[in-house]
């Protein structure tokens, strides 16, 4: 490697060396731009044969990097949507269970207010019924209470009628005959 960086060098000497020596006569033979295309020449062939293996190396592992980076993009593409179409599943899912829970709330809220009002209408069938045995009951307690009322009143009454027409005689007749009704049961 040495060799050629020093067989390099002078080759980029060589001809500027050549002109110097004998200008006029080499002047006329050959242009101006062909040295200088010359040393480019040779001075890109010697990057060239120095940097091959590093430069190729680089733009390999450049390569293998840009590689992985679209292999990685690619999975996280494939990830993302992966994701966006659990969500919008998620979603779609998310409307009709919200309709779901409508709805069943719609029917739990119906048959709550079916089985209130049948409740309501159980506990005024009782309200009624217990009015009704109250107000019998009620009635009967009252007819008892006036029956008792009628008979005490019956029996004053009674008992005044016969104060004011009952005589001493009828008295006597009513013990005599009383007397007579025990004897006969004995």
């Amino acid at each position: 490697m040495t060799t050629s960086i020093c067989l390099a060098s002078l080759a980029l000497f060589v001809p500027q060396f050549v002109f110097d020596l004998q200008p006029p006569m080499l002047a006329l033979l050959v242009p101006a731009w062909v040295p200088k295309t010359v040393n480019l020449v040779i001075f890109i062939g010697i990057l060239y044969y120095l940097l091959r293996k590093p430069t190729r190396k680089f733009f390999r592992q450049r390569i293998e990097e840009i590689r992985a980076l679209l292999q990685r993009a690619a999975r996280e593409k494939a990830e993302a949507a992966a994701r966006l179409a659990e969500i919008d599943a998620r979603l779609n899912r998310l409307d009709d269970e919200l309709a779901e829970i409508r709805a069943q709330s719609e029917r739990e809220a119906a048959a709550e207010r079916a089985r209130i009002e049948a409740a309501a209408r159980e506990d005024a069938e009782k309200l009624r019924l217990m009015s009704q045995r109250e107000i019998e009951a009620a009635k009967k307690a009252a007819l008892v209470e006036l029956r008792q009322f009628a008979a005490e009143k019956s029996v004053e009454l009674a008992e005044q009628i016969i104060r004011r027409e009952l005589t001493p005689e009828d008295d006597a007749r009513l013990l005599q005959r009383i007397g007579e009704e025990i004897q006969r049961a004995k």
